[in-house]
């Protein structure tokens, strides 16, 4: 990772491991995704700017965290890349395709921000979910922008070594005719992908 020219960040445990955020960005750059939304703002989001600076791709990420999302924001103009990353952030609140009672991003702002946008990448590793009441917190991102996604697109899922992340894997999938490739081994994230691709993983 550090060829690509991103100054020394802190890599916190519970950030997305290095091989899958390889697959991320390989997926970006081989079959050209262009409009990319995260759920859950932080390295990856670095290092998925730094090839949308290079590609001119676009990232929107939202986060429910205003303190975290502006450190995220200053790793961004450190290495000269707001241009192609906007972070929005959407407190957590109740949602119509909330599951247990979670409460995941505010869900006005989100289809807000995304009216106009057709996404071809998406990313999931927000809100915290790492809880046995929160293991199903992430499952309200594909009902909530389903519509918004295009016809080629690449949908990942990190955490999928997690029950919760499995089930949700599962939900989505019968839900919206899915295949999900799971991969434990190699960075722990689970990746489904509509229209034609090339395969990028790690």
């Amino acid at each position: 990772m550090a060829k690509m020219g991103v100054p020394y960040l802190p890599w916190p445990a519970s950030a997305i491991a290095p091989s899958a955020l390889l697959s991320i960005l390989n997926d970006i750059e081989i079959n050209g995704r262009r409009n990319i939304v995260e759920f859950g703002c932080g390295i990856s989001t670095v290092y998925m700017a730094m090839v949308a600076k290079r590609t001119g791709a676009r990232i929107i990420s939202f986060d429910d965290n205003p303190a975290w999302a502006a450190i995220v924001r200053e790793w961004i103009d450190r290495i000269e890349a707001a241009a192609h990353c906007e972070i929005v952030i959407a407190p957590l609140g109740p949602n119509d395709h909330a599951v247990d009672g979670n409460h995941w991003y505010d869900q006005a702002v989100v289809a807000d921000r995304l009216a106009e946008v057709t996404v071809d990448l998406v990313l999931v590793d927000g809100p915290i979910a790492y809880t046995q009441e929160k293991r199903l917190a992430r499952y309200p991102a594909l009902p909530n922008i389903s519509a918004r996604l295009g016809d080629r697109c690449a949908i990942f899922l990190d955490d999928i070594r997690r029950s919760g992340e499995q089930e949700i894997a599962e939900r989505w999938a019968r839900q919206f005719d899915l295949t999900f490739e799971h991969h434990p081994g190699r960075g722990g994230y689970a990746k489904a992908v509509r229209g034609d691709a090339f395969y990028a993983a790690f």
